[in-house]
């Protein structure tokens, strides 16, 4: 483009962006009107009645109760978590901590052995025990989890992974 061409362009875009910024800034304060009366003839707003301090109704005094005291954010020991709590537990642990994830996970598989989600917690025992290289106790579990609940995901998921070991590579002895 000619000089003359971008130089015009250039002056009308920062134009326009100084409008738009005015318009912004001028969005907030009310309009001006314009005086239709003399300015000694402007009314001025009435002064409001003094109040004696002491004879003013005050308000009733309400009563501030505290707050009611929260529940405590860790688990009472002495009271066994909830399933959906040794669940979410387990999601959190997530192969960080096997010891913990066993001991978490056979709890839960002990006290919900007809849950909906103890195919999971059989298999959380597995995975830990794998994880901490007890593969033949993670064989024992695994069997014992494919007779309890033959046609879960989880069960799926431990036999194809656990149980169905690749034939050796034919240069291994």
């Amino acid at each position: 483009m000619p000089r003359p061409v971008t130089l015009a362009l250039s002056a009308m875009c920062v134009g326009l962006v100084g409008f738009a910024l005015l318009l912004f800034i001028r969005k907030d304060k009310p309009p001006i009107a314009e005086r239709t009366e003399a300015p000694d003839q402007v009314a001025r707003p009435a002064r409001p009645n003094a109040v004696d301090s002491k004879t003013a109704p005050r308000p009733p005094a309400v009563a501030v109760r505290p707050p009611p005291p929260q529940p405590a954010a860790q688990p009472d020991a002495r009271q066994p978590a909830s399933e959906a709590s040794l669940l979410a537990q387990l999601h959190d642990l997530a192969g960080s901590n096997p010891d913990r994830s066993l001991e978490l996970a056979r709890e839960a598989v002990k006290r919900f052995p007809d849950s909906p989600n103890a195919p999971e917690f059989e298999w959380n025992v597995v995975k830990a025990l794998f994880n901490q290289r007890r593969l033949d106790e993670a064989e024992a579990e695994a069997r014992i989890m494919l007779s309890k609940y033959p046609d879960s995901s989880f069960t799926g998921d431990v036999v194809h992974h656990l149980l169905n070991h690749p034939p050796n590579p034919p240069d291994v002895p």
